[in-house]
């Protein structure tokens, strides 16, 4: 099992969001896998749109993958796969997503994670995202597993 690390964080508005996007788009390589946890609104794809877009190096499109399950965006260093599990009913239809090669040589930025059930990656970041105090703000809990745990604090810090 590997160790495991934790951290919260209030972002005060799309803002605060926008720059924790682009902390963790700065530390992404092949094989990592950010699973992002929160009731439906809760922040989880304007989160994976911020990391996204901040890789692009620009503004772009970012469509939510809750119809499609998936969309792929293709990288210099990798190919980043955001996927939604909201509609999969049971761990073993996430094979058929074809996630092997994503999780294996890609980045993967999955919403509703707990749906892989015992599938889930073991080296992985949680991202748990709860409405704060106002409109824009969220608390945001992370939870690092393995290599995650050396990177934690390069997120957590503002």
């Amino acid at each position: 099992m590997p160790a495991t690390e934790s951290a919260d964080l209030m972002l005060a508005d799309r803002h605060a969001t926008r720059r924790l996007g682009r902390r963790l788009a700065a530390l992404l390589g092949p094989g990592d896998v950010v699973g992002l946890g929160g009731d439906l609104g809760a922040g989880k794809t304007t989160l994976a749109r911020h990391v996204i877009t901040a890789l692009a190096g620009q503004a772009m499109e970012v469509p939510s993958p809750t119809f499609t399950l998936v969309q792929a965006y293709e990288f210099a260093a990798f190919t980043l796969w955001h996927v939604d599990l909201y509609r999969i009913e049971q761990p073993t239809d996430v094979l058929e997503l074809g996630l092997d090669e994503a999780l294996d040589h890609g980045v993967s930025l999955i919403e509703w994670p707990e749906r892989m059930g015992p599938l889930i990656p073991a080296e992985r970041l949680d991202v748990m995202l709860t409405q704060g105090p106002k409109q824009e703000s969220r608390h945001v809990s992370l939870m690092a597993h393995g290599v995650w745990t050396s990177r934690l604090s390069d997120i957590a810090d503002d």
